[in-house]
């Protein structure tokens, strides 16, 4: 069984005076007791409240107090997983000795803290004794409007240079509705100076053991919207080991769903005087709270795929940035801020669109009989291939058109592509979103409940197309008519099941574009006309033929 397997990964480790964990080996459960109850120590700021054990010092409990649990309805997101009685706990190990924290006994400054803006930051300290004599001392340096956590230490019982294994639990406990998909990225990640390494919880399989080796600036676990990490302060972390555990079954809204499991820990080198200090950030994965922290931390979170990521991360951090504005400045709620966020991003482009849309009408205009002479030519000499192209260039400047012009008109459509892409990562794990409402919608971040976004976003673009087609007068190849049902039915159904508030960006931008989109349709029809007029004009006539149209009128 994946227990057993467990187990099994572990039982190479030394014994102690209590069960120790093998140098470079996470723990698989805390070690049982024989000594007094574990008591618990509370922190409690206007973010979070944070509950600590006696029993190692460990961090049992972290409840993020401004946002709802969709899994315990009228609860808070709780970050710590039932059964992981260890976080931020762990075994040191120099010169062979092994120093079980886990199962030591602290004695906590104060049983409660609270953290205000009154008091400003405030520090709880742990002090574990051995036989009358102090062997380790955790501070915990917490501040009111953040969720970074100053954790300072000393091992008095090492003896000399060692490594601290602290653990970050077995992942996160469940907290997201079923659309989150938040299982699926639960995993633990590390920054090696150059790129994010992740481990998902879900591919760690029975009986193994995955490593990220060091030096690693952070090492945390995440899903979709929060993160746990550590962020060593001097000397990097060597390496994160990861070794699988059983999975946690639970119930979303009647929905039986499965969280996927692994304890893990990261590795820490301690000096000779037994010192040691890194942060923690427990909270949600807010780009600006992230920055703020530093050590590239929000890389943590990085839009997009890799190749695409040195475009998509400014622009990333430019929406955010603006959407937080709008919502904080104009203390408008986000759904109107997607709303107008839309519309402004369709006026910026606004000029490169035009461009787009007149050189694509252009294209089209000439389609039929460009593609009538070219089958012509290509017919004519289909056995001499240097004459037909010398005759397509040809072709090409008696009708005044560049080759090439297919591709440089749509070469501005392509400029406000990459914003379009960032957008989608963006929305899609947007936090901000999550449990907003807005008018009939009961959160941003699951989608449309009567679907009713999808089916505008669908009869947008069918109004968009049929604009572009119809109402500017030019005649329509087959595959203009194709595109003109096809795309919009895709787009339809790609968008079915995505984020309400991704679809709500989308509609108030197709619907932001239709003015454009008409104007420009009304001066193609008017170019149209006359072109037809001035064609109409250099045909020759025949004598009496003017005599002749009223009658047939």
């Amino acid at each position: 069984t994946r227990a057993d397997s467990t187990a099994a990964a572990a039982a190479g480790a030394p014994q102690a005076a209590a069960p120790a964990v093998a140098p470079g080996a996470p723990a698989a459960a805390v070690p049982a007791s024989t000594g007094p109850a574990a008591r618990a120590v509370t922190v409690r700021s206007p973010l979070y409240e944070y509950t600590f054990s006696t029993r190692g010092g460990a961090l049992t409990s972290a409840e993020l107090l401004r946002f709802p649990s969709y899994v315990h309805r009228g609860e808070h997101v709780q970050l710590v997983p039932r059964g992981a009685g260890d976080v931020l706990s762990g075994t040191a190990v120099a010169a062979g000795r092994t120093l079980d924290l886990r199962t030591a006994e602290f004695t906590p400054s104060t049983e409660r803290l609270v953290v205000d803006s009154l008091g400003g930051p405030r520090t709880l300290t742990f002090t574990a004794t051995q036989n009358g004599a102090p062997v380790a001392e955790v501070a915990y340096t917490f501040r009111p409007n953040d969720y970074v956590v100053d954790v300072r230490g000393r091992l008095l019982g090492l003896g000399g240079s060692g490594t601290l294994y602290t653990s970050l639990g077995t992942g996160l406990a469940p907290h997201d509705a079923k659309e989150h998909n938040t299982q699926r990225e639960l995993s633990f990640v590390a920054w090696n100076g150059r790129r994010v390494e992740r481990e998902y919880l879900s591919k760690i399989k029975p009986g193994q053991q995955d490593t990220i080796t060091g030096p690693l600036s952070w090492a945390g676990v995440r899903d979709r919207y929060f993160l746990m990490a550590l962020i060593p302060q001097g000397r990097a972390f060597t390496r994160l080991v990861a070794v699988d555990q059983p999975d946690e079954s639970y119930n979303v809204a009647g929905d039986a769903l499965v969280s996927p499991r692994a304890a893990a820990t990261v590795a820490l080198p301690v000096g000779p005087d037994g010192a040691f200090a890194y942060r923690a950030y427990l909270g949600p994965l807010e780009h600006g709270r992230l920055v703020a922290v530093g050590n590239q931390l929000e890389e943590v979170n990085p839009y997009g795929y890799r190749w695409l990521r040195p475009i998509v991360r400014p622009i990333a951090a430019f929406v955010l940035w603006s959407l937080r504005e709008l919502h904080g400045q104009f203390r408008m709620p986000y759904g109107w801020v997607l709303v107008l966020f839309g519309v402004l991003v369709r006026l910026v482009t606004w000029p490169l669109n035009a461009r787009a849309m007149r050189a694509q009408m252009k294209n089209m205009a000439v389609q039929p009989q460009l593609q009538a002479r070219m089958k012509e030519i290509q017919t004519k000499w289909a056995k001499e291939p240097q004459r037909q192209q010398q005759e397509m260039m040809a072709m090409y400047k008696e009708m005044g058109v560049n080759p090439f012009s297919m591709m440089s008109g749509c070469l501005p459509m392509l400029i406000p592509m990459p914003v379009l892409i960032t957008l989608f990562f963006v929305f899609q794990g947007a936090i901000e979103f999550r449990g907003t409402r807005f008018a009939y919608l009961p959160d941003l971040s699951l989608r449309d409940p009567y679907y009713l976004l999808p089916i505008l976003l669908v009869v947008s673009m069918f109004g968009l197309q049929w604009i572009s087609t119809k109402l500017s007068g030019m005649e329509q190849n087959p595959q203009t008519k194709t595109m003109l049902y096809t795309m919009p039915l895709m787009m339809g159904f790609f968008f079915w099941f995505m984020p309400s508030g991704l679809n709500l960006y989308y509609v108030s931008s197709n619907l932001a574009s239709l003015p454009q989109q008409l104007m420009i349709a009304q001066e193609r029809r008017r170019a149209t006309e006359a072109q037809k007029a001035a064609d109409l004009a250099k045909l020759p006539r025949r004598p009496g033929a003017a005599k002749e149209l009223p009658r047939r009128r």
